[in-house]
């Protein structure tokens, strides 16, 4: 009888380790970056406005959440703001339509949102249309990754615009 109490309590404490290794966290990762939209001066002509690369940290964030890159699970899209910043009133009503996309080295350039038909009523800020069914934890792994913006303008920029374009990650790891 003692020798079944031992086992039953050795199965336990493997148990209880090992079910610490199925443990799981979520957070969001939150980015701001800058980009400048030159003067237009042709309508209805796509335009391509790059970006700045983005750095993740997303080492130092799963460190810091007890878990590293290669437990990374998933990171889907769950919001994507572009809002004008200089010049400061500018309202956003030139963009007829607008796309992001994301690449990073190695991996393929995708859409991750888009916003068709904006109205010319719009101000100074634009919340896209997010393809939040797209894993993007490929993307976030790679430490930086670039976005590229695609537009469609509906009048003449006389003058460039700054805008600040923010995006949130839903992201979920393995905790080690």
């Amino acid at each position: 009888m003692k020798k079944l109490y031992l086992a039953v309590g050795f199965i336990v404490m493997i148990l209880l380790n090992s079910c610490h290794l199925d443990e799981k966290i979520a957070f969001n990762l939150d980015f701001d970056n800058e980009a400048k939209i030159p003067s237009i001066i042709g309508v209805n002509l796509p335009i391509e406005i790059p970006v700045p690369d983005i750095t993740t940290n997303i080492s130092k964030e799963l460190s810091a959440n007890n878990s590293k890159k290669e437990y990374l699970n998933t990171a889907f899209l769950k919001e994507l703001t572009i809002t004008s910043i200089d010049p400061k009133d500018q309202d956003l009503d030139f963009i007829k339509k607008i796309e992001l996309y994301i690449k990073a080295d190695g991996l393929e350039e995708i859409k991750i949102a888009q916003k068709l038909d904006i109205s010319d009523a719009i101000d100074t800020e634009l919340t896209l249309d997010v393809f939040d069914d797209k894993d993007l934890s490929a993307y976030i792994k790679k430490e930086k990754f670039e976005l590229k913006i695609k537009t469609t303008a509906r009048k003449i920029l006389l003058h460039s615009t700054k805008v600040n374009i923010y995006t949130k990650f839903k992201v979920t790891a393995d905790i080690f």
